[in-house]
Protein backbone atom coordinates (compact mmCIF):
# COMPACT_ATOMS: atom_id res chain seq x y z
CA UNK A 1 0.00 0.00 0.00
CA UNK A 2 2.58 2.35 0.93
CA UNK A 3 5.17 1.60 -1.58
CA UNK A 4 2.49 2.73 -4.74
CA UNK A 5 1.60 6.16 -2.63
CA UNK A 6 5.33 7.21 -2.25
CA UNK A 7 6.06 5.82 -6.19
CA UNK A 8 5.07 8.84 -7.77
CA UNK A 9 7.26 11.36 -5.31
CA UNK A 10 10.32 9.42 -6.04
CA UNK A 11 9.87 9.38 -9.23
CA UNK A 12 9.56 13.08 -8.81
CA UNK A 13 12.34 13.49 -6.77
CA UNK A 14 14.55 11.44 -9.18
CA UNK A 15 13.51 13.39 -12.09
CA UNK A 16 14.71 16.89 -10.39
CA UNK A 17 17.87 14.98 -9.70
CA UNK A 18 17.99 14.64 -13.42
CA UNK A 19 17.59 18.39 -14.24
CA UNK A 20 20.35 18.56 -16.81
CA UNK A 21 19.37 16.03 -18.51
CA UNK A 22 16.06 17.34 -19.50
CA UNK A 23 16.92 20.93 -20.54
CA UNK A 24 15.99 19.95 -24.19
CA UNK A 25 12.65 18.69 -23.55
CA UNK A 26 10.27 20.95 -25.04
CA UNK A 27 6.65 19.21 -23.46
CA UNK A 28 5.59 19.55 -19.93
CA UNK A 29 5.78 16.33 -18.26
CA UNK A 30 2.77 14.99 -16.23
CA UNK A 31 3.84 12.58 -13.33
CA UNK A 32 0.38 11.34 -11.32
CA UNK A 33 -2.80 13.20 -10.59
CA UNK A 34 -0.85 14.59 -7.47
CA UNK A 35 1.95 15.94 -8.91
CA UNK A 36 3.10 17.81 -12.18
CA UNK A 37 6.83 18.02 -13.12
CA UNK A 38 7.52 20.40 -15.34
CA UNK A 39 10.60 21.77 -17.65
CA UNK A 40 10.86 25.51 -17.09
CA UNK A 41 10.95 27.66 -20.34
CA UNK A 42 11.20 31.53 -20.38
CA UNK A 43 9.09 33.60 -18.75
CA UNK A 44 7.71 31.06 -16.52
CA UNK A 45 7.25 31.88 -12.99
CA UNK A 46 5.62 30.48 -9.94
CA UNK A 47 2.15 32.75 -10.77
CA UNK A 48 2.30 31.78 -14.43
CA UNK A 49 2.42 27.65 -13.28
CA UNK A 50 0.17 28.08 -10.77
CA UNK A 51 -1.86 30.01 -13.35
CA UNK A 52 -2.18 26.81 -15.81
CA UNK A 53 -1.93 24.12 -13.27
CA UNK A 54 -3.33 25.38 -10.01
CA UNK A 55 -6.49 27.38 -11.94
CA UNK A 56 -4.75 30.19 -10.28
CA UNK A 57 -1.87 32.66 -10.18
CA UNK A 58 -2.94 33.18 -6.30
CA UNK A 59 -1.82 29.96 -5.50
CA UNK A 60 2.05 30.77 -6.27
CA UNK A 61 2.73 29.91 -2.99
CA UNK A 62 2.13 26.29 -3.35
CA UNK A 63 5.23 26.13 -5.96
CA UNK A 64 7.05 28.67 -4.05
CA UNK A 65 6.67 26.86 -0.40
CA UNK A 66 7.53 23.68 -1.89
CA UNK A 67 11.19 25.38 -3.19
CA UNK A 68 11.85 27.05 -0.05
CA UNK A 69 11.31 30.69 -2.28
CA UNK A 70 13.77 29.64 -4.64
CA UNK A 71 13.27 31.49 -8.00
CA UNK A 72 12.53 29.64 -11.65
CA UNK A 73 15.12 29.55 -14.42
CA UNK A 74 14.59 28.33 -17.74
CA UNK A 75 15.15 24.78 -18.29
CA UNK A 76 14.81 23.76 -14.59
CA UNK A 77 13.11 21.38 -13.20
CA UNK A 78 9.83 22.56 -11.69
CA UNK A 79 7.64 19.54 -9.37
CA UNK A 80 3.88 21.25 -9.32
CA UNK A 81 1.94 19.45 -6.47
CA UNK A 82 -1.36 18.91 -7.72
CA UNK A 83 -3.43 17.53 -4.66
CA UNK A 84 -3.63 19.72 -2.05
CA UNK A 85 -0.91 19.23 0.67
CA UNK A 86 -0.78 20.08 4.43
CA UNK A 87 -4.51 20.05 5.06
CA UNK A 88 -4.92 21.60 8.44
CA UNK A 89 -1.05 22.56 8.42
CA UNK A 90 -0.04 19.83 10.32
CA UNK A 91 3.50 18.73 10.87
CA UNK A 92 5.54 16.74 12.95
CA UNK A 93 5.80 19.08 15.67
CA UNK A 94 2.50 21.26 15.73
CA UNK A 95 0.09 22.67 13.32
CA UNK A 96 -0.26 25.69 11.49
CA UNK A 97 -2.79 28.47 13.45
CA UNK A 98 -3.75 32.01 11.52
CA UNK A 99 -3.34 35.35 12.86
CA UNK A 100 -6.35 37.42 12.15
CA UNK A 101 -5.44 41.22 11.90
CA UNK A 102 -8.36 43.34 12.97
CA UNK A 103 -8.17 47.73 12.04
CA UNK A 104 -10.54 50.25 12.75
CA UNK A 105 -9.64 54.17 11.96
CA UNK A 106 -6.31 54.44 9.20
CA UNK A 107 -5.48 58.54 9.17
CA UNK A 108 -2.92 60.94 8.45
CA UNK A 109 -2.91 61.67 12.27
CA UNK A 110 -3.82 59.47 14.83
CA UNK A 111 -6.67 60.74 16.74
CA UNK A 112 -6.96 58.05 19.49
CA UNK A 113 -5.33 54.56 20.03
CA UNK A 114 -8.19 53.31 17.60
CA UNK A 115 -7.52 55.33 14.46
CA UNK A 116 -3.69 54.32 13.47
CA UNK A 117 -1.59 56.19 11.59
CA UNK A 118 -1.32 55.39 7.24
CA UNK A 119 2.25 55.65 7.50
CA UNK A 120 2.25 52.93 10.84
CA UNK A 121 -0.11 50.99 8.37
CA UNK A 122 2.46 51.05 5.60
CA UNK A 123 5.24 49.62 7.82
CA UNK A 124 3.12 47.00 8.67
CA UNK A 125 1.92 45.98 5.55
CA UNK A 126 5.78 46.33 4.27
CA UNK A 127 6.62 44.05 7.05
CA UNK A 128 4.15 41.65 6.00
CA UNK A 129 5.53 41.64 2.33
CA UNK A 130 9.35 41.70 3.56
CA UNK A 131 8.59 38.63 6.13
CA UNK A 132 7.16 36.24 3.46
CA UNK A 133 3.77 37.03 5.28
CA UNK A 134 0.94 35.79 2.62
CA UNK A 135 -2.87 37.42 2.91
CA UNK A 136 -5.45 35.50 2.68
CA UNK A 137 -9.66 36.37 2.20
CA UNK A 138 -12.23 34.97 4.52
CA UNK A 139 -12.97 32.02 1.59
CA UNK A 140 -9.66 30.58 1.78
CA UNK A 141 -9.85 30.86 5.85
CA UNK A 142 -13.38 29.12 5.64
CA UNK A 143 -12.09 26.40 3.16
CA UNK A 144 -9.10 25.99 5.51
CA UNK A 145 -11.26 25.82 8.43
CA UNK A 146 -12.94 23.25 6.95
CA UNK A 147 -10.04 21.21 6.34
CA UNK A 148 -10.46 21.24 2.38
CA UNK A 149 -7.44 23.91 1.63
CA UNK A 150 -4.01 24.43 3.07
CA UNK A 151 -2.67 28.10 3.27
CA UNK A 152 0.75 29.74 3.12
CA UNK A 153 2.85 28.44 6.56
CA UNK A 154 2.54 32.39 6.78
CA UNK A 155 -1.14 33.50 6.08
CA UNK A 156 -2.66 36.03 7.29
CA UNK A 157 -6.19 37.59 7.03
CA UNK A 158 -6.56 41.57 7.26
CA UNK A 159 -10.07 42.91 8.60
CA UNK A 160 -10.76 46.78 8.96
CA UNK A 161 -13.93 47.03 10.74
CA UNK A 162 -16.85 50.21 10.88
CA UNK A 163 -17.13 51.19 7.76
CA UNK A 164 -14.72 54.86 8.09
CA UNK A 165 -13.60 56.94 4.95
CA UNK A 166 -10.49 56.22 5.95
CA UNK A 167 -10.87 52.76 4.54
CA UNK A 168 -11.27 54.03 1.10
CA UNK A 169 -8.70 56.98 1.18
CA UNK A 170 -5.66 55.13 3.30
CA UNK A 171 -6.34 51.94 3.61
CA UNK A 172 -7.15 50.46 0.06
CA UNK A 173 -4.27 52.07 -2.26
CA UNK A 174 -1.52 50.93 0.38
CA UNK A 175 -3.58 47.59 0.67
CA UNK A 176 -3.28 47.19 -3.27
CA UNK A 177 0.00 48.82 -3.48
CA UNK A 178 1.55 46.00 -1.12
CA UNK A 179 -0.51 43.19 -2.42
CA UNK A 180 -3.25 42.34 0.31
CA UNK A 181 -6.43 41.44 0.47
CA UNK A 182 -8.63 42.70 3.17
CA UNK A 183 -12.27 42.34 4.51
CA UNK A 184 -13.81 45.30 5.58
CA UNK A 185 -16.65 44.66 8.57
CA UNK A 186 -19.51 47.14 8.28
CA UNK A 187 -22.33 48.17 10.67
CA UNK A 188 -25.25 49.70 8.68
CA UNK A 189 -26.39 52.34 10.23
CA UNK A 190 -22.64 53.88 10.07
CA UNK A 191 -22.91 54.02 6.04
CA UNK A 192 -23.81 57.61 4.94
CA UNK A 193 -24.11 58.68 8.70
CA UNK A 194 -21.82 61.78 8.27
CA UNK A 195 -18.27 62.80 6.55
CA UNK A 196 -16.50 60.15 8.10
CA UNK A 197 -18.39 57.05 6.74
CA UNK A 198 -18.55 55.53 3.95
CA UNK A 199 -21.72 55.39 1.46
CA UNK A 200 -22.92 52.73 -0.20
CA UNK A 201 -21.79 53.44 -3.55
CA UNK A 202 -18.28 53.36 -1.85
CA UNK A 203 -18.57 50.38 -0.53
CA UNK A 204 -19.71 49.17 -4.22
CA UNK A 205 -16.97 50.31 -5.47
CA UNK A 206 -14.51 48.74 -3.23
CA UNK A 207 -15.88 45.20 -3.60
CA UNK A 208 -15.38 46.09 -7.49
CA UNK A 209 -11.90 46.76 -6.72
CA UNK A 210 -11.74 42.71 -4.59
CA UNK A 211 -12.32 43.82 -1.48
CA UNK A 212 -14.41 41.59 1.02
CA UNK A 213 -17.42 43.77 2.39
CA UNK A 214 -19.07 41.64 5.24
CA UNK A 215 -21.58 42.28 8.17
CA UNK A 216 -20.82 43.79 11.72
CA UNK A 217 -24.25 44.46 12.67
CA UNK A 218 -26.85 47.22 12.17
CA UNK A 219 -26.22 49.25 15.27
CA UNK A 220 -22.68 48.14 17.18
CA UNK A 221 -24.06 47.39 19.96
CA UNK A 222 -22.69 44.59 22.14
CA UNK A 223 -24.73 41.61 21.15
CA UNK A 224 -23.85 39.97 24.49
CA UNK A 225 -25.25 42.41 26.71
CA UNK A 226 -29.18 42.86 26.14
CA UNK A 227 -30.76 46.13 27.76
CA UNK A 228 -32.35 45.87 30.95
CA UNK A 229 -35.79 44.05 31.40
CA UNK A 230 -35.53 42.66 27.73
CA UNK A 231 -37.90 39.74 26.90
CA UNK A 232 -37.01 36.89 25.20
CA UNK A 233 -39.26 37.35 22.55
CA UNK A 234 -37.89 40.91 22.43
CA UNK A 235 -33.91 39.73 22.29
CA UNK A 236 -34.69 37.00 19.40
CA UNK A 237 -36.38 40.45 17.41
CA UNK A 238 -33.54 42.55 18.74
CA UNK A 239 -30.96 40.05 17.22
CA UNK A 240 -32.75 39.41 13.87
CA UNK A 241 -32.27 42.95 13.54
CA UNK A 242 -28.76 43.21 14.07
CA UNK A 243 -27.46 40.19 12.61
CA UNK A 244 -30.09 38.44 9.94
CA UNK A 245 -32.03 41.78 8.61
CA UNK A 246 -28.35 42.92 8.25
CA UNK A 247 -27.31 40.39 6.10
CA UNK A 248 -30.24 40.42 3.46
CA UNK A 249 -30.20 45.02 3.47
CA UNK A 250 -26.08 44.39 2.57
CA UNK A 251 -26.85 41.27 0.05
CA UNK A 252 -29.43 43.99 -1.35
CA UNK A 253 -27.60 47.26 -1.97
CA UNK A 254 -23.75 45.36 -2.56
CA UNK A 255 -25.38 42.96 -4.93
CA UNK A 256 -23.63 39.70 -3.74
CA UNK A 257 -23.91 37.56 -1.26
CA UNK A 258 -22.44 38.16 2.62
CA UNK A 259 -21.12 35.04 4.35
CA UNK A 260 -19.26 36.73 7.09
CA UNK A 261 -19.80 38.19 10.70
CA UNK A 262 -18.07 40.58 13.01
CA UNK A 263 -18.99 40.26 16.51
CA UNK A 264 -19.50 44.25 17.64
CA UNK A 265 -16.45 44.64 20.74
CA UNK A 266 -16.21 40.56 19.75
CA UNK A 267 -19.33 40.23 22.31
CA UNK A 268 -21.25 36.87 22.14
CA UNK A 269 -22.98 34.35 23.58
CA UNK A 270 -25.02 30.80 22.36
CA UNK A 271 -27.84 32.66 21.47
CA UNK A 272 -25.77 35.74 19.14
CA UNK A 273 -23.73 32.11 18.16
CA UNK A 274 -26.92 30.68 17.34
CA UNK A 275 -28.71 33.37 15.31
CA UNK A 276 -25.61 33.63 13.47
CA UNK A 277 -25.55 30.43 11.97
CA UNK A 278 -29.15 30.53 11.05
CA UNK A 279 -28.87 33.29 9.03
CA UNK A 280 -26.81 31.50 7.00
CA UNK A 281 -22.95 33.13 8.14
CA UNK A 282 -20.37 30.72 7.52
CA UNK A 283 -17.90 31.89 9.87
CA UNK A 284 -18.00 34.94 13.44
CA UNK A 285 -15.63 36.61 14.08
CA UNK A 286 -15.00 37.50 17.65
CA UNK A 287 -11.59 39.68 19.41
CA UNK A 288 -10.35 37.59 21.70
CA UNK A 289 -6.62 37.48 21.29
CA UNK A 290 -4.78 34.54 19.56
CA UNK A 291 -4.45 32.78 16.43
CA UNK A 292 -6.44 30.40 14.59
CA UNK A 293 -6.07 26.45 14.32
CA UNK A 294 -8.02 24.55 11.60
CA UNK A 295 -9.92 22.80 14.56
CA UNK A 296 -11.19 25.93 16.37
CA UNK A 297 -15.24 26.64 16.18
CA UNK A 298 -15.70 28.11 13.36
CA UNK A 299 -17.92 30.76 15.34
CA UNK A 300 -15.80 31.86 17.43
CA UNK A 301 -12.99 32.91 16.16
CA UNK A 302 -10.19 35.19 17.43
CA UNK A 303 -8.39 38.49 15.92
CA UNK A 304 -5.98 40.49 17.35
CA UNK A 305 -6.76 44.35 17.47
CA UNK A 306 -3.87 46.31 15.68
CA UNK A 307 -3.77 50.04 17.96
CA UNK A 308 -1.57 52.88 17.64
CA UNK A 309 2.05 52.12 18.64
CA UNK A 310 5.53 53.54 18.67
CA UNK A 311 7.33 50.62 16.98
CA UNK A 312 6.34 47.54 15.60
CA UNK A 313 7.22 45.06 18.94
CA UNK A 314 3.68 44.26 19.35
CA UNK A 315 2.45 43.93 15.55
CA UNK A 316 5.37 41.47 15.00
CA UNK A 317 4.24 39.54 18.58
CA UNK A 318 0.54 38.97 16.96
CA UNK A 319 1.99 36.93 14.07
CA UNK A 320 1.78 33.59 15.38
CA UNK A 321 1.34 31.01 12.44
CA UNK A 322 2.53 27.73 14.25
CA UNK A 323 2.05 26.33 17.68
CA UNK A 324 3.90 23.43 18.63
CA UNK A 325 1.80 20.36 20.12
Amino acid sequence: MWHRSLLPLGFVLLIGACAPALQGVKEDVSVSDDFAVVVAREGDTAGTLAAKYLKGADRSWVITELRDGAPIKPGEVVIIPIRPRRLGGIEADGHQVVPILTYHDIEAVSKNRFAITAELFEQQLRYLKENGCVGITPDELDRFLRYEQPLPKKAVVITIDDGYKSAKTFAAPLLKKYGFPATFFIYTDFITGGKHALSWDELREMKTQGFDVQGHSKTHSNLAVPPPNESTAGRSARLDTEILAVKQLMESRIGEKVYYFAYPYGGFDSDVVAKVKSAGYKIGFGAKKGSNPFFIDRYRLKRYNVFMEKDLTKFVQMLQTFEKD
